[in-house]
Order: C-alpha cells, then sequence, then structure tokens
C-alpha cells in the first residue's frame, strides 16, 4: 500500500486506461526519437548509425520497462508517481546526451540508465517487504546490477569503439533478461504478472503513433528549410503519403486489435514479452525512414549513397519484418505479402545508386503502399473478432 491510501500494483477493479502521467513521460522519448533521427540524417556514416541506433534502443528499453512497470504498479499511488517523474528525469538526461554519448556525454548516459535502473528497485523492493511480489524487483534489480557495471565501465571507455562493444553487451543483458522474465540460476523465470491488457495495449499504440508524429515533424521542419520548388514539394507529398501508409498498415490490422489479441489469446505470456521487439522494429523503421526523407528533403535529386539506401529501403524492411512479428505472435502466421515487401526491397537495392534521392524514396513507399493493398485485396480479416489461437 501506498501508506493507507492506494495500492501499489494495479487493481483488476480499478483503472485500466493510460494515466495522463503517462503520456506526459511519452514526451522524453519523442524528444529521443527526433535526436536520433538528426543525428542518422546529419552524420550519414555506418558507424554513426550504429551508434545511434544503440543509444535509441537503450532509450526503447526505458520506455518498455516503463511501461511494463505501469503496467502493474499504478500510477495513482503517489509512490509510483514519483518514480515516474524520476524515470521521466533521467529519461530527458540521457536524450540530451545523445548526441555525444559515445563521445564527451558517454558517462552521463550510461550512469543515468543504470541509476533509473537501481532506484526503481531501491523504491519498490522496501515498499513490497513481506509479501511474494517483492521477488520480481529483487530479480530486476539483480539483472540491472549486472548490466549497470557494465552501463557505467562503457561510459569511462575513452574510445568510441570499444565503448560500443562494452554497452552492446550491456544492452544485451538487459533485452535478455526482460525476454526471459529474469531467470537466475536454481529458480523459474518469474511468472508472468496478470497484465492489464487495455492499458498496455493503449500504450503501444500510443507510442507508435506518437513515433509517426515524429516523422511528421521531421517532414515539416526539413521542407520549412528549403525552398518549395517541384522536387522538394514532390518529395513532400511523398513523405505524407508513407507516414499515411505506415499508419494505416498498423492500425487496421494488428494494431487495432492488441487489447483482444491480448485478453483472448492462450499464450499471452509470450505475447507480452515479444510485442516490445516487434513494435521495436517499427520503431527504428520510422525514425530510419524520417532520417532518410530529411536528407532527401534537402537534396532530391542528389544520387543516394549507402547509408541513405539503408535508411529508405532498410527502413521499409524493417517496418515490414516489425509488422510480420506481430502478426505472427497475434495470429500464429506471418502475411505473405510482408516477406514479399521485404524481398522486393532488398531486389531493388543494387538499383538505388542510379536513381535519384527522390525516385528511391518514391520506391520505397511503393513497397509499403504495395503490401498494404495486397493486404486491403487479399485477407478477410476482421479487426472486430480476432482469430482463437490455440
Amino acid at each position: 500500500m501506498d501508506g493507507a491510501r492506494r495500492p501499489l500494483t494495479r487493481m483488476v477493479e480499478g483503472p485500466q486506461r493510460a494515466d495522463l502521467l503517462e503520456l506526459f513521460f511519452d514526451l522524453t522519448f519523442i524528444a529521443s526519437l527526433a535526436l536520433t533521427s538528426q543525428k542518422m540524417a546529419t552524420e550519414p556514416t555506418w558507424t554513426s548509425m550504429a551508434h545511434a541506433l544503440i543509444a535509441l534502443s537503450t532509450l526503447w528499453a526505458v520506455w518498455v520497462t516503463t511501461t511494463s512497470f505501469t503496467d502493474l504498479y499504478t500510477p495513482q499511488a503517489r509512490r509510483i508517481r514519483f518514480v515516474i517523474l524520476g524515470i521521466m528525469f533521467g529519461g530527458m538526461l540521457m536524450s540530451a546526451a545523445l548526441p555525444h554519448a559515445f563521445s564527451n556525454h558517454g558517462l552521463v548516459f550510461g550512469a543515468t540508465w543504470a541509476a533509473i535502473n537501481w532506484g526503481r528497485g531501491l523504491v519498490l523492493i522496501p515498499s513490497l517487504r513481506g509479501r511474494r511480489d517483492q521477488e520480481r524487483p529483487l530479480r530486476v534489480l539483480l539483472w540491472t546490477t549486472v548490466s549497470g557495471v557494465l552501463w557505467i565501465a562503457g561510459g569511462l571507455v575513452p574510445e568510441p569503439g570499444p565503448r560500443l562493444v562494452v554497452w552492446l553487451a550491456a544492452l544485451t543483458v538487459d533485452y535478455v533478461g526482460f525476454g526471459l522474465r529474469f531467470p537466475i540460476p536454481g529458480r523459474p523465470p518469474l511468472p508472468q504478472y496478470a497484465v492489464a491488457p487495455e492499458h498496455l495495449a493503449e500504450r503501444y499504440q500510443q507510442i507508435y503513433i506518437l513515433t509517426l508524429g515524429e516523422l511528421v515533424l521531421i517532414t515539416v521542419l526539413a521542407l520549412s528549410r528549403m525552398p518549395f520548388d517541384a522536387p522538394r514539394i514532390t518529395a513532400f507529398v511523398i513523405a505524407f503519403l508513407t507516414a499515411v501508409v505506415l499508419w494505416w498498415s498498423y492500425a487496421r490490422r494488428t494494431g487495432a486489435i492488441l487489447r483482444d489479441a491480448i485478453e483472448t489469446s492462450a499464450h499471452r505470456s509470450r505475447l507480452v514479452q515479444t510485442n516490445p521487439y516487434a513494435h521495436w522494429l517499427m520503431v527504428v523503421a520510422v525514425v530510419a525512414t524520417a532520417a532518410g526523407i530529411e536528407r532527401v528533403i534537402d537534396d532530391p535529386l542528389a544520387r543516394p549513397d549507402a547509408t541513405l539506401t539503408a535508411l529508405i529501403l532498410g527502413g521499409a524492411a524493417l517496418f515490414l519484418a516489425g509488422r510480420a512479428t506481430l502478426d505472427h505472435e497475434v495470429f500464429l502466421r506471418v502475411p505473405r505479402s510482408h516477406l514479399v515487401g521485404i524481398v522486393v526491397a532488398v531486389a531493388i537495392t543494387p538499383l538505388a545508386p542510379h536513381l535519384p534521392g527522390l525516385g528511391l524514396s518514391v520506391a520505397g513507399s511503393m513497397v509499403l503502399m504495395g503490401v498494404a493493398v495486397a493486404d486491403s485485396l487479399w485477407t478477410s480479416y476482421r479487426p472486430s473478432s480476432p482469430p482463437a489461437t490455440p
């Protein structure tokens, strides 16, 4: 209990919708999306893109663990509210450090993520004293102690190459621990907590739509800095159509019935555990697409280099892979159209150097549109009644 007022854990009969504080917290992640996209667009090297991807994946872990935290513990409890605000401050600090996380802001980035994990555990463990629920934050703290040491050690490494290796190991510990439900030797993995389907589905729907908002923002800002000539206006139109397809493909399919899927799935535990990874692929895809669009609007007739090709066509392929993963978890099948779309995106990659950047963005958009049209024509799926899973 939070004093004599509210229980810490979310009650079945209590509010199941996302709290306004959680939406406020999302602003932290939107800032990190914009900074990641900007870094990819302005530093078009493979090394810089790897750095941006590691940083974004870490901030995605901040968002996912906080969303799971608020799915289990109610934000209405005063103690939980303060923890969320503390994580929000830490996320803001990490976002501010993101552009130079592999230079002079590395220790701030790594140590802040470690502090978020440790602080959350140090609040929960005494609050749950004497309850079986205490085992969960204890195990999480054990895993994050290992990863936290690596995050801090990586921040202390002066060279960006070795820092990348250490942080990749730390991120692997974080992702594996979460995915396997924090096992320890001699003990089974933690049982899946009592999920609040409406809350959890709403949180992932919201963050994906907010990610699309980052794509819209980057597109508008990119055009606002440039002359309004025909090639740039065309690139702007293609960017808008791409954003619409990325929304429509998610909103009319699996994303629209995520709550029902979580409620009715016979493999709910697996769906809850894989849901963050499927959405991670889609979020990275949208950020990469935004970075590519910014570069195309900047110079729509320039020949694309390998990094721009990866942002545009790789972004399309990543989105389709994420959507296919989510479909597989909900319907136990992979849409053939998504696999075909990935193959087509890869197949046209050798043609990219012979196209202007505008042509490349048209090609990426056409791949996504083709898959969306194929879904619309070839499926008899009804969003209101997801199929039962065995």
